[in-house]
C-alpha cells in the first residue's frame, strides 16, 4: 500500500490537520531561519576579525560586513515575529580586528 493511499484512509478533522500542518511548517521555517542566521553570524564575525569571506561583496571587508549584517537583521525581525523572547544579534559587541589591536588610527 502506498503512503498516500494509507493517509487518505485516515479520518482526520480538516481543521485539526490544517493546524498541525501550519505548526509543522512554522517549525521548519524557524529552524531554517535559525540555521541561516547562525551561518551569517559566523561569516560576520570572521569578516570583522579581518578574514575576507566575500559573501556578498568581493574585496571590501566593510561593505561585505554591512551586507551580511543586513541579512542577520532581517532574519532577526522575522524570528521576533515567530519566537517569543527572541534576542537579536548585538552588532555593537563586535569590534573590527584592527580596532581591537589598536591598528586603526
Amino acid at each position: 500500500m502506498k503512503l498516500i493511499d494509507f493517509l487518505s484512509e485516515i479520518e482526520v478533522d480538516e481543521n485539526s490537520l490544517r493546524d498541525i500542518l501550519s505548526e509543522l511548517l512554522d517549525s521548519v521555517l524557524i529552524a531554517e531561519l535559525r540555521e541561516f542566521r547562525e551561518r551569517r553570524i559566523d561569516d560576520y564575525l570572521s569578516v570583522k576579525d579581518g578574514v575576507s569571506r566575500s559573501i556578498y561583496v568581493h574585496g571590501d571587508l566593510e561593505q561585505d560586513a554591512f551586507e551580511i549584517s543586513r541579512r542577520i537583521e532581517s532574519v532577526d525581525m522575522i524570528l521576533d515575529e515567530y519566537v517569543a523572547g527572541h534576542e537579536p544579534f548585538d552588532f555593537d559587541s563586535v569590534e573590527w580586528w584592527d580596532d581591537k589591536e589598536g591598528l586603526n588610527g
